[in-house]
């Protein structure tokens, strides 16, 4: 599959509902496999957290999402750190902002999210 690390390129590129079956079915079995105590299939991101990234960074051309974890000992805290991206770089600071880490009004960064599992719905694997 061709790809480019344009991300303007890539913008609005949809993928059929067979890939997206392939690539979760492929994490899922690797999950399986691996013994590995991180089993997380998937994370719910609220629309209100993409919104508000677009409103306060209209110029972003993406977002970069970073896993992280609650709790360093457990797999099953996963979390999403979701973070603008304007001109290739990651912007963690408001503009405009005193840019201090631990002000949250400062910050640029979001995190809504739940990871699945254990917070899933009942049909919570990508099947057609």
């Amino acid at each position: 599959m061709p790809t480019t690390n344009d991300p303007a390129l890539e913008a609005g590129r949809k993928i059929t509902v067979t890939e997206a079956v392939k690539l979760t079915t492929n994490w899922r079995t690797y999950l399986d496999e691996s013994e590995c105590d991180f089993q997380t299939k998937a994370f719910l991101i609220p629309i209100a957290s993409i919104k508000n990234l677009l409103d306060t960074n209209p110029d972003a051309e993406g977002v970069r999402a970073y896993l992280g974890l609650n709790d360093p000992d457990d797999a099953m805290s996963g979390k999403l750190v979701l973070v603008p991206v304007v001109d290739g770089e990651d912007v963690i600071f408001l503009p405009g902002s005193n840019g201090d880490p631990d002000e949250e009004d400062d910050s640029n960064v979001y995190d809504r999210s739940e990871n699945c599992p254990p917070f899933c719905s009942p049909s919570n694997e990508l099947n057609p």
